[in-house]
């Protein structure tokens, strides 16, 4: 009878340790999300080629591949240094020379890992007047 028992219990123990090893098939990793950072939010309003430090935040990325900054309006919405860079880590935004058609500009911050995954910024109002460098690369 305790032969039984001890056959019984190695059994459960083993298919409890196939299943593990297995992994459930039902698991699905947490999806990867991309926020500003707190501390390096995107401004309201700059002034034309202001500098200012901006961060993205991605979780769950298992990657870690990082953000990619973009803009809009193409080609008259400013420019980053570097474009490309790790999660929580500022970039340096430069807004635009002159100010863009309808006064505004929205960032955006895209997930490296999954490119479907993004957060765009409200729009930034961009007014004519001296630059403020507020960022180094």
């Amino acid at each position: 009878m305790r032969l039984i028992i001890k056959a019984m219990q190695v059994t459960s123990m083993v298919a409890a340790v196939a299943l593990i090893a297995c992994g459930d098939p039902k698991y699905q990793p947490p999806a990867i999300v991309v926020t500003f950072s707190p501390y390096f939010p995107p401004p309201t309003s700059l002034n034309t080629g202001t500098t200012t430090g901006i961060a993205a935040v991605v979780t769950n990325d298992p990657k870690n591949a990082g953000v990619n900054f973009t803009c809009v309006p193409a080609g008259d919405c400013g420019s980053f240094n570097p474009a490309l860079i790790a999660s929580n880590v500022p970039t340096c935004y430069q807004a635009p020379g002159t100010v863009p058609n309808g006064d505004t500009v929205t960032l955006t911050a895209t997930s490296v890992s999954d490119p479907t995954k993004s957060i765009s910024s409200a729009p930034i109002t961009i007014s004519r007047g001296d630059p403020v460098s507020g960022c180094t690369p």
